[in-house]
């Protein structure tokens, strides 16, 4: 697992042949996979797809995620690679549009493959500079490929109302104050947030803001626990350590002492 402060690495490969099988809908984290060689159907939802060239396609959450050989070509199976995050950085790419919420044909001129494997090796380095330089290669590859699809701005509304949180206490924020900005109820903004970022929930995203925060906070200050606690809105340290541990694997304690 590789951190950077708004983004974590959870699991990431290099290029290898699959014949997998897969059917689940994701659930707090996204991959992006490149697909080098082979064929394989793919479906979002009950959008069947057939991949036949070096594509990219994404895995996130809210639609059902389902890939397997291409009957009658199973025994050629597919060479993939594959990077697996969370983080709110990941909201941003799609506000912004870098996001692709299906599977897109690799633009043609570049070494996609040769890309993918140099990000993936800046993931596997243990220092800091290398995890940040993972995270703009990331950034990097996403924006090639909207740039691409000509697609920026398709995710406005949700840009608006990213915006419209950073103008107040992002970490403690007043939901009826940002609805009211929007003219919006609550319950109507917590509905097209989740809609607009493929399940992620209004709340979830928070939680996200304040873990990230948390970890720059503990990776670059000395701030005693129960100060970064309160900057962030708990009500104690113990319950932001419990926080912490679950959904990063690490106590506060054993993060900071892995940025020294």
């Amino acid at each position: 697992m590789a951190f950077d402060d708004d983004l974590t690495f959870l699991v990431w490969s290099g290029p290898r042949r699959s014949w997998q099988r897969l059917d689940k809908r994701l659930v707090g984290y996204s991959t992006l996979q490149f697909v080098e060689d082979g064929t394989l159907e793919l479906a979002y939802d009950d959008d069947f797809v057939s991949l036949s060239e070096p594509t990219f396609f994404p895995a996130y959450p809210g639609p059902r995620l389902r890939f397997h050989p291409l009957p009658g070509d199973e025994d050629r199976g597919w060479v993939h690679r594959h990077v697996a995050f969370q983080g709110p950085r990941f909201l941003q790419w799609v506000a912004g549009g870098l996001w692709p919420t299906r599977a897109q044909p690799a633009p043609p001129g570049a070494d996609w493959g040769a890309r993918f494997d140099a990000l993936t090796a800046l993931v596997d380095r243990p220092d800091r500079w290398s995890r940040l330089r993972a995270v703009h290669s990331l950034e990097g590859l996403l924006l090639d490929l909207a740039q691409a699809r000509a697609a920026a701005g398709e995710r406005g509304w949700l840009a608006e109302v990213l915006a419209t949180l950073e103008t107040q206490d992002a970490y403690v924020p007043d939901y009826r104050a940002v609805a009211s900005a929007l003219n919006l109820s609550v319950p109507t903004l917590r509905r097209r947030f989740k809609e607009a970022t493929g399940g992620q929930t209004l709340h979830e995203w928070v939680l996200e803001k304040r873990m990230a925060r948390a970890r720059q906070l503990l990776g670059e200050s000395d701030l005693p626990l129960r100060t970064i606690a309160e900057r962030l809105g708990y009500a104690s340290e113990f319950y932001l350590a419990r926080q912490f541990k679950e959904r990063t694997g690490a106590t506060p304690g054993a993060y900071r002492r892995s940025r020294v």
